[in-house]
């Protein structure tokens, strides 16, 4: 990694001073406070557009720190700013790849990069949220899970109806062996050029605070995996979400979408010292792993 940008959606990352002084030398700062309610959740195409013109980093070899969860989608346009073959590792308690109608959306982006030419392939690990338990699987990119283009490791077991006639039960090897489940997460890359992308839901709540409900990896699992990463192949950008922030909205259908999805904890405020201290630690240690 040749530095960090932090795109400050929404103010929970430029809060975190301890990752601030820390890696101060390496850093950018680009604002997009303009966009903090139009592009949380989901945006338009021409939104996205305006958006993504603010996103062009100084060079492609970053870190780049998004915001809370609810700005995931705009990996895609970090994505789309590369143009060779990548693989992307994404860590995420939502697979995030349900079937549009929004393209740009936080639940959906998975389904968009999915088809974008230069992703050779996705590789998910978490996934504890239920989004693939029984038949809610066939509401996500069951094409690109059928054609291996997308990779499910959820961390503990998941029993998926695959369709109406096939179901099976997914997970990692990461919950028995981290030597194993690393070695599992290689053998699925694709290309010598990976891109890393963490949220921070994935992980258990001593490790991040974040506004979605979260999963149970472990903090040294998730760096371990980077690391392993860092070591046998190209990681060419990477990014993380999952910093705490209030889900507040100007869009009225936000508001409603916001509230049916998102679990009733999520809404409590949480103490922002505590948030940003726990969320801080997370970001120095994923920093590490990807070596800066």
């Amino acid at each position: 990694m040749q530095g960090i940008t932090i795109f400050n959606t929404d103010g929970s990352v430029t809060a975190q001073k301890d990752f601030l002084q820390r890696f101060s030398a390496k850093m950018n700062i680009k604002s997009l406070l303009s966009f903090k309610r139009m592009a949380r959740l989901w945006c338009s195409a021409s939104e996205f557009k305006r958006v993504s013109s603010a996103m062009q980093l100084p060079s492609l070899n970053q870190f780049a720190l998004l915001g809370s969860g609810d700005y995931h989608h705009l990996t895609l346009s970090l994505l789309q700013q590369h143009q060779t073959p990548l693989t992307l590792v994404l860590f995420d308690n939502h697979p995030d790849w349900m079937r549009p109608p929004h393209q740009y959306h936080c639940g959906t982006w998975i389904y968009a990069a999915a088809r974008l030419p230069q992703v050779a392939r996705i590789v998910i690990i978490g996934l504890e949220n239920g989004d693939l338990c029984g038949k809610k699987f066939q509401d996500g990119d069951v094409e690109s899970y059928l054609n291996k283009k997308i990779v499910l490791l959820p961390y503990t077991p998941v029993g998926a109806d695959i369709s109406a006639e096939q179901s099976l039960t997914l997970q990692s090897q990461l919950k028995f062996s981290l030597k194993q489940g690393v070695q599992e997460i290689l053998s699925h890359i694709s290309t010598q050029n990976v891109y890393v992308s963490v949220d921070k839901d994935c992980l258990r709540t001593d490790d991040a605070i974040t506004n979605w409900e979260q999963g149970t990896l472990p903090l040294e699992t998730v760096t371990a995996c980077i690391a392993a990463i860092h070591e046998s192949h190209i990681i060419v950008g990477a990014d993380t979400v999952g910093d705490y922030s209030p889900p507040v909205f100007n869009s009225p259908l936000k508001w409603i979408g916001s509230f049916l999805d998102r679990p009733a904890n999520a809404w409590r405020m949480q103490a922002n010292v505590q948030a940003n201290a726990v969320n801080s630690m997370a970001n120095v240690k994923i920093a590490l792993a990807l070596g800066l």
